[in-house]
């Protein structure tokens, strides 16, 4: 195949990438569009999983600080006295599921006048309610977050996870609330806690169920974890500091835009899951902390992934099927083409008998091979005929050579006039515009009585039967004129009446002849509507010589020619001519004309007859330049020389 690759090839692979175009083209389209759709359905469900899990949480810290606001309210109304404490916290602590612990810590001195730290506390173990009592010179619980800030701002606070003052192992998170004198209402008389401890906190986030491998956090208002799978972060890390030590800056943008926002659906960097992911934080805005919802995309997406792998598997095992069918289909349409082609190749190179394969299909392969067929036999038929033409043409070729030479031979060559003793200058030529025409000149001697009779003839016609009628007329003449000469215009009434005879053909000539006397210069003419003739004088004169009009012979039968006698002296000469000079015309179809023949005339009737006709159709040929001949030229020269003949040259 020289490289090239075969119909059938390039067929299947233009169907299969156009094919594999459209279906990569649409099938990205729509791996782009339900991928939009899985990403709103996941921001909704991760938005619903992350409040859920948001509501659970600021349950368990509303119950925790409802239990804080009913303890601080009987603290205000002087219904709980310090020494009666402990019972009231154990109950607070072993009613409520959230509460892990509770402590009411008092301003210096205002449980006790002898005691700077007042601060009963009762906690969960394993082993049931401990209590114990908070402060000292070991723990000044007046310098703590969570009993400075509320009774600065006389409110409740939720504190950050720390250590817890029982057990330094412990984690907690502790809900803050002033209460007050119950005489003066402007008094700070001491702090109510209520402790949370991380696990139950963490444990709560961590009983929601998001897709496999997705999970809820905590995070603090500075981003630091309080809750999160890996737990060696908890409390350790935070956004800010994970994107210092990972170098992620997008994990400081998370972190703002959780700072910043109540809610959102982010995109987690891989740095903090290696893998890709998405986030939905919620703000919980009794703790100023945030929960959030991470779920990895390869879950995210995983049901799309797997179909478009499907679709993948299916459009490959789909494509190895259209291709081997587009092949098997596209060699079945080509095979009978390349019989088609072989079949022209051998056409081409002149073979016309090499059978085109049979297709015997009515498609548009079947209709083409039927035109082939066609064309070859067509193509055959027409080279026999041309063949057969050209031999017919190379034959009648050869056939108007020979007529040519025939009709050629029936002009006379040259004037033998030796036995006469006279001089004349006598030359003729005749060039047909075709193989033979109609054109005619003659002339021979009239021995017996001292003459020389001369003529130029044309028929109305070219071609073959120009030159045959030019034949009839000139051996009728001919055989007239040697029988009684004297008179040439009794000769074209004879001829004339000879040629109307059967002329069905309605065929004539035009006939210029004259008899000359050789001793006197007596020439006798008679014209059969032919062009006047062209007579130089010895002197040098010379003019059109007028004569009387005939009719052309073979119109009209038993019409007479008047006879017109010129006498010529020794010198004088004539030039007698068809309308082929005259008429002859050029590529602009201007005609040559009498009056270019008539000054040209001046100029060369003094040289010999030979040099004067070829003189006129050089003339001729020059203004026709090139241009095609439409008419036989015929040109006679004749001068009279009698005596010595000093004249002929």
């Amino acid at each position: 195949m020289n490289g090239r690759k075969s119909l059938a090839v390039r067929l299947a692979l233009v169907t299969l990438l156009t094919t594999g175009s459209i279906f990569f083209i649409s099938s990205g389209a729509l791996y782009l569009m339900v991928r939009d759709i899985m990403l709103e359905h996941a921001e909704d469900q991760a938005r619903e999983l992350t409040h859920a899990t948001a509501n659970r949480i600021r349950s368990s810290l509303n119950e925790v600080a409802g239990s804080a606001q009913g303890l601080a309210s009987a603290l205000n109304s002087g219904q709980i006295r310090p020494d009666g404490l402990f019972p009231v916290l154990d109950n607070v602590t072993l009613q409520s599921d959230a509460v892990q612990g509770a402590a009411v810590t008092y301003e210096p001195y205002a449980a006790d006048p002898d005691e700077r730290y007042y601060g009963p506390f009762s906690y969960e173990t394993p082993n049931g309610i401990t209590r114990m009592h908070l402060g000292g010179d070991d723990f000044d619980y007046f310098t703590r977050d969570w009993y400075q800030i509320p009774a600065l701002t006389r409110s409740g606070f939720w504190t950050e996870p720390f250590p817890s003052a029982a057990d330094p192992n412990r984690l907690i998170t502790t809900y803050s609330r002033p209460f007050f004198d119950p005489d003066d209402a402007e008094a700070l008389r001491g702090i109510v806690t209520m402790d949370i401890e991380l696990p139950a906190l963490t444990a709560r986030v961590d009983e929601v169920e998001i897709f496999d491998s997705g999970f809820a956090f905590l995070v603090s208002p500075r981003t630091r974890f309080i809750t999160y799978p890996q737990r060696d972060w908890i409390m350790r890390e935070s956004l800010f500091s994970l994107a210092e030590t990972l170098g992620e800056p997008e994990l400081r943008e998370l972190g703002r835009r959780i700072q910043q926002t109540d809610e959102g659906f982010s995109r987690v960097p891989e740095a903090l899951l290696e893998e890709p992911a998405r986030l939905y934080h919620v703000r919980l805005p009794e703790a100023n902390w945030a929960v959030g919802v991470i779920i990895p995309e390869r879950e995210l997406f995983g049901d799309i992934l797997r179909v478009m792998h499907w679709v993948l598997i299916i459009a490959a095992i789909g494509f190895f099927i259209l291709l081997g069918t587009i092949i098997g289909i596209s060699r079945g349409i080509t095979r009978p083409l390349k019989g088609l082609a072989s079949s022209a190749g051998e056409i081409a190179r002149g073979n016309l008998d090499r059978p085109l394969p049979p297709i015997r299909t009515g498609d548009e392969v079947g209709q083409l091979a039927h035109s082939l067929d066609e064309m070859r036999l067509s193509l055959k038929d027409y080279i026999n005929d041309l063949t057969a033409t050209t031999a017919a043409k190379e034959r009648m070729e050869s056939e108007l050579k020979i007529a040519r030479n025939i009709q050629m031979s029936f002009l006379p060559k040259r004037l033998d006039l030796s036995d006469l003793d006279v001089g004349i200058d006598l030359a003729a030529r005749l060039i047909p515009a075709k193989e033979v025409g109609g054109d005619l000149y003659d002339f021979f001697p009239l021995r017996e009585h001292n003459a020389l009779f001369f003529a130029v003839g044309d028929v109305s016609d070219k071609g073959v039967p120009a030159a045959l009628f030019m034949a009839v007329t000139k051996t009728l003449v001919k055989g007239i004129a040697e029988q009684d000469p004297r008179d040439p215009g009794e000769i074209l009434t004879r001829v004339n009446n000879e040629l109307c005879l059967n002329n069905d053909n309605g065929m004539f000539v035009t006939y210029l002849c004259g008899v000359l006397d050789l001793g006197t210069g007596e020439v006798r003419f008679a014209n059969a509507g032919h062009n006047p003739p062209l007579i130089h004088r010895a002197d040098g004169t010379y003019d059109w010589l007028k004569l009387p009009p005939g009719l052309v012979l073979g119109a009209m039968e038993d019409m007479e020619y008047p006879v017109q006698t010129v006498r010529l002296a020794p010198g004088d000469a004539l030039l007698l001519y068809t309308d082929g000079v005259t008429e002859a015309a050029d590529g602009e179809q201007k005609l040559y004309g009498e009056d270019r023949l008539f000054a040209l005339y001046g100029e060369i009737a003094s040289q010999p007859a030979r040099q004067q006709v070829d003189a006129v159709l050089e003339s001729v040929e020059r203004f026709a330049d090139g241009a095609t001949q439409a008419d036989d030229i015929t040109v006679l020269a004749l001068r009279y020389c009698p005596g010595d003949g000093e004249c002929v040259r």
